[in-house]
Order: C-alpha cells, then structure tokens, then sequence
C-alpha cells in the first residue's frame, strides 16, 4: 500500500457518491446473514466473514492468539453496502486486492476522475465489502463465490482450507464478467499484528526499492529498515519524533525464496508461493511488498503482500493465486538476532 496516497484519499475520495449498480443490489443479498464461519482440525483455526470480502479475519492455534490484525467487533453485521460511496474502513485481517495499485480505477467509467487522477485509494468497495456465497463447507474447508465487481469485472472465487496439522491453503481464482478483456493481477494483502517481525529474505542480486515520504515532509518520516543476514525486516515500537504525525515505508522486493516469515511473541507464521517470475509481474509491482506505518489509529498497520502474474483476462476467462500459511512454534529469544538464527535454519 502506498500510504501517501491511502491518508489523503481514504476519506474524501468516496463521499458524496452512492451508486447501487445492479451486481451491487445482487451483492446486498447474496450471503446476507452469514457471520463468522470457523475451520478447525483441532490444532488450528481459520476465521472467515463472507459478507465482508470474504476476508480472513483469524489465525491461530487453538487456545492462541490471534496472528492477524483484525477487531472482533466488526466480524458481526451490520455490514456496510457493497456500494461505490462505500468508505473504506480497517476491516483488515487478509483480504485479496488486484494490482497494479495505480489501475484500482483503470478499468471503469464509474469514478471517471479516479481513472483520470489514476488514483492508488480507495481500493474496491465492491470488494472490500462484497457479500460471498458459501457453495462447499466442512469442517476444514470451505470455498465462497462472489458476482463480478463493477469496478474491475472479476468476479472471485476464494478457498480456505487446512491443508496439515498446522497448514492453511488459501486460494483465489478470478474470472474476467465483462465481455470485454481486463488486465488485472491478484494481490494477497495480510494485515497483522504491528507488534510483530516481519521478515523477507532478499536477492543480493536483485534490487531492493524503499519508497517512503519526501525528505522535507515536517509531518510524515520514513519508518526505519534493518537487513540481517540478508533478511529485511522493518522492526516494531518505532514512532514519530521531532513533530512529525507518522512514519511509513514501503519495501518492493525480488526475494531471493518465495517466503515472508512473521515472529509475534513465541509464534512464527510462513506464509508461502512459488516465486513469481518477474517478467509475469506488473512493472509497478514486485513479487513480495512489505508496508509498515506507525501513528495514530489506522495509520498503525503491517501488511505482508505478495502479487501474482500480471494477466489479460479474455471474456470468461479465469486465473488463480495461492498460498499456504504455516504456524510454528518459536522457543528461541524474541530478538532479530534470534529470529534470523531461527530463519537460516529453514533455509
């Protein structure tokens, strides 16, 4: 996420502007009254909202602390209305975007002066809070289907399922509902914990972009960046000094192994993919991204970030992203210096 753009658009890029298209009027009922739904094999849970994107809201072991950054108090209804005026809100846990970030309104005529300004914010309201039907559920499996998006054409298919004893397989397929091609890819956003670790082994050969904000901002500083042993990580508990309101950095990196690692505490979550060649990736875009901002309220957030293949979707036509999420115990000290240690012993 590009958070320059997200704090200056959030709010007032939405207001003002309600339109209630006819796949939105079948989004309000679809799914409607569908709360939280849990997959447990006894040894891990999955937590899910179809009415709300269908996004992940909880990850843990059983009897353990939720991994993700997600309030309970919004995984119950009411729901806000798949609608354009839709404001966004920190619905986060995990929630699939597609990219590049710039073309979130590229390939509509809704928000004409959105596609002009090729805003990076507000992403899909349509997508943020569409309503999802469950069409498969067990115990540790369910898969949910949404109606194509006004605002990009795909329509999502996701499916969560646990896969090991503390394995999760989560899938995403989305099929192009125009008669008209569109180009998309799709983009696993996971927000966590912000008192967490993140970590994402870099390609020595491979460049490592930093974005942040303008050097002469008095109001926004650059959230700082360690690299360990070849491990990035932007470590927690930095804030703003010296006046400034917030910190914020956004890393683009060509990993060197299709992993992000995550420490909270005495837990250690993997998330997984075959890394994506860099040829199939949009250019705005690299196959992992890791974004810290720290403040006040939402401005306080982790995300870890992978995107798929850059693709041309014909009428009809489909693609699919997906990873697997690992939970493991960590007994080691609750350190860099003890994560890395713990990291080079999966290598």
């Amino acid at each position: 996420m590009r958070s320059g753009v997200r704090c200056r658009a959030s709010a007032g890029a939405v207001l003002g502007l309600v339109l209630a298209t006819p796949a939105a009027r079948g989004q309000e009922q679809s799914g409607a009254g569908m709360d939280l739904i849990e997959l447990t094999n006894g040894t891990v849970v999955v937590g899910v909202v179809p009415p709300l994107g269908g996004r992940v809201v909880l990850l843990k072991t059983a009897g353990g602390e939720n991994l993700l950054d997600s309030d309970p108090k919004r995984w119950k209804p009411p729901y806000p209305r798949p609608m354009l005026g839709t404001p966004f809100e920190p619905w986060n846990g995990r929630i699939v975007w597609v990219g590049p970030q710039t073309g979130f309104w590229s390939q509509q005529d809704l928000r004409p002066e959105l596609k002009k300004a090729k805003a990076g914010w507000p992403p899909d309201p349509f997508n943020e809070t569409g309503r999802f039907d469950v069409v498969e559920r067990t115990p540790t499996l369910l898969k949910l289907k949404g109606v194509a998006s006004p605002v990009t054409g795909l329509a999502l298919e996701h499916e969560y399922e646990i896969t090991g004893e503390r394995t999760v397989r989560m899938k995403t397929t989305a099929t192009n509902g125009r008669t008209t091609p569109v180009s998309w890819d799709l983009w696993p956003n996971t927000r966590v914990r912000t008192e967490g670790f993140p970590y994402v082994l870099t390609d020595a050969l491979q460049m490592l972009r930093m974005d942040g904000p303008r050097p002469d901002d008095p109001d926004v500083g650059a959230y700082p960046s360690e690299v360990r042993g070849g491990w990035l990580t932007l470590p927690p508990g930095r804030k703003p000094e010296s006046g400034r309101k917030k910190l914020w950095v956004k890393a683009y990196v060509r990993p060197a192994t299709g992993l992000i690692a995550y420490f909270l505490g005495k837990q250690l979550l993997l998330i997984r993919a075959p890394i994506v060649p860099r040829a199939k990736l949009h250019g705005e875009q690299t196959f992992i991204e890791l974004y810290r901002g720290a403040g006040k309220g939402e401005d306080n957030v982790l995300e870890l970030e992978m995107h798929g293949p850059y693709e041309t979707l014909a009428p009809g036509a489909s693609m699919s992203f997906e990873q697997t999420f690992e939970l493991v115990d960590y007994e080691g000290p609750e350190t860099p210096e003890g994560h890395v240690a713990r990291l080079e012993a999966l290598r």
